[in-house]
């Protein structure tokens, strides 16, 4: 039996697992969490408000209001396994992961009508980052 274990957070991508998007704002606070689109214009992402979230932002773009094509490019990913900023109380391996204020990921409890975005696979105390293999398609628990 192997002894040796993950011990550090840690990202698994194939190609495909992360998509260019153009930004809204200054996101260069929200590296490692869940944004959502911007409803004002197409293919752009913003800081997570509470909408449905797009996936996990794995850069620090800010946008360029003097150009009008994509100004630094947001790289969102949405499968594989994803360094997550963990919110209150943190998450343990095992943990099913919803998306908290500021696109943190939280435990989630599946019985409250939460969007489930994946499982935490190495944990992190609050304001760390966790390894969450994200669910190819986010799934809203209905009591």
């Amino acid at each position: 039996m192997a002894t040796r274990q993950v011990a550090a957070p840690f990202r698994e991508t194939v190609p495909g697992d992360i998509s260019s998007y153009d930004v809204e704002g200054d996101l260069t606070a929200y590296e490692y969490c869940f944004v959502e689109l911007d409803t004002n214009r197409a293919r752009t992402v913003k800081a997570y408000s509470g909408g449905f979230p797009v996936g996990v932002l794995t850069n620090r773009p800010v946008e360029d209001p003097t150009r009008t094509e994509f100004s630094t490019v947001a790289l969102v990913q949405y499968k594989g396994k994803a360094l997550v900023r963990t919110g209150n109380g943190g998450l343990a391996p095992g943990d099913l992961v919803k998306v908290a204020a500021g696109g943190v990921a939280v435990k989630a409890s599946p019985s409250d009508g939460d969007i489930l975005v994946g499982q935490c696979e190495v944990g992190a105390d609050a304001g760390e980052i966790a390894t969450v293999r994200l669910f190819s398609t986010y799934v809203r628990v209905v009591s």
